[in-house]
């Protein structure tokens, strides 16, 4: 007679409750096009029978909700779409949902025309992706803060007596530190740890590096890549222009690549190497850079597929922001009579761009990538734009040369041949 699940081990029962109730397993990584990662927890086995459900429940129990409360609906699709956190549910079933460790209660400083309560639910797991979201936020909007208030409210949800332990209130309290000019910010749980809320008001008192710290910090982190690729240390240059990339509110993870806090940075530089230019400038050429040198890192450590992939989504970005044109496809010399004119147009000698020669080391670097994945046309077209943007570079030029010679030997060889009669 077939053994029933019931008749399994308790410890046995407790694994196969946490694999299908955890959070882990019941986060969804985001489709190619979405914004963020998602949850589904089936919670049908809770439905089974009055024993299950006892002993499932404990499981389902291990995971950390935080429930958010505003009185704007759209700042959930923001919370979703720019700090790419992942979303357990919201309207009526975030509203009613109780089980919730931590409830954050945003509201404005100031009397704001009655729009509602509108709430959502996250897990402890995408606590730090929410305050940091909120972080660059303020510095994108300068004051933004100063126009609103915070309540957090802590409780065991199950055991209303029970003493959250410190290890959990820290995770749960210490994320806000980043949340800094708040004018009003409380903190309502009585058996609240005094060294943790110590700490948590610490570090929201402590400052913001400026846009020029920002800066300096950014260009030590690249030039320390630099040695490490002279080096012949490739992942760890990899390493520092990432941190590079963090150090001026740019987070790359994998392939995605996300820039934060524009705002921050428009206006004149006050001090350090750059002062008197502007700090979007600044902050634009050094990106290049960054993704120059990552380019060549790649291509150092024969990663070809990544090379070209971020050489290519550059100059799509460039391209976009010159033609307003945000195809993947580029002319190759097809029936049009000067396919990089709209290069030659970005880099008249009137509106020069100002990073002019890294962008011609991304076209030149992603030109050598495809090429070596067998896509010859696109590399060729790559290494023509790159003599445009570099035409003082003799080994370029010389590419260049040898390009337009291979394409104008395909075109005698395509061109039929002339018939006398």
């Amino acid at each position: 007679m077939p053994l029933g699940f019931l008749s399994l081990p308790a410890e046995i029962r407790d694994q196969i409750y946490h694999e299908l109730l955890s959070s882990a397993n019941a986060r969804v990584p985001a489709a190619p096009n979405a914004l963020a990662d998602s949850y589904h927890f089936d919670l049908s086995i809770l439905r089974t029978n009055r024993l299950i459900h006892h002993e499932a429940k404990k499981a389902f129990q291990d995971n950390i909700f935080l429930k958010i409360t505003t009185p704007w609906p759209e700042s959930i699709d923001h919370i979703s779409s720019e700090g790419r956190v992942p979303i357990v549910a919201k309207g009526p079933h975030a509203d009613s949902f109780s089980a919730f460790h931590l409830g954050i209660y945003i509201d404005t400083y100031r009397p704001y025309n009655d729009r509602g309560i509108h709430s959502m639910l996250i897990l402890l797991d995408d606590l730090e992706a929410f305050t940091r979201m909120w972080h660059f936020s303020n510095l994108n909007h300068y004051g933004l803060n100063s126009h609103l208030k915070l309540k957090l409210v802590l409780q065991d949800p199950y055991v209303p007596d029970r003493k959250i332990p410190k290890p959990l209130q820290n995770a749960l309290l210490l994320p806000f530190g980043l949340v800094k000019g708040l004018p009003k910010f409380s903190i309502e749980y009585p058996m609240l740890l005094p060294s943790v809320e110590e700490a948590l008001r610490k570090e929201q008192e402590t400052k913001d590096p400026s846009a020029e710290e920002c800066l300096e910090k950014a260009t030590g982190l690249k030039e320390q890549g630099n040695k490490h690729l002279h080096a012949g240390n490739y992942t760890l240059a990899l390493e520092s222009y990432v941190s590079a990339f963090a150090a001026i509110h740019i987070t790359v993870k994998g392939r995605t690549r996300i820039v934060h806090a524009d705002g921050y940075y428009i206006r004149p530089l006050v001090s350090g190497p750059n002062t008197g230019e502007r700090g979007d400038l600044c902050r634009m050429i050094l990106r290049v850079q960054l993704v120059a040198n990552t380019v060549l890192a790649y291509l150092k450590q024969n990663n070809l597929e990544e090379a070209y992939f971020w050489g290519k989504r550059s100059i799509m970005l460039y391209r976009r922001s010159m033609t307003g044109d945000g195809t993947e496809e580029f002319q190759l010399n097809k029936g049009v009579k000067d396919d990089l004119q709209w290069l030659k147009v970005g880099v008249h000698h009137n509106h020069p761009f100002p990073a002019m020669a890294e962008l011609g080391k991304i076209f030149y670097r992603t030109g050598i990538a495809a090429r070596a994945l067998d896509q010859k046309h696109e590399g060729d077209y790559f290494v023509r734009a790159a003599a445009v943007l570099l035409p003082n570079d003799t080994i370029v030029q010389g590419d260049k040369e040898k390009v337009e010679k291979e394409m104008e030997e395909e075109r005698k060889a395509k061109k039929p041949p002339r018939r006398y009669w």
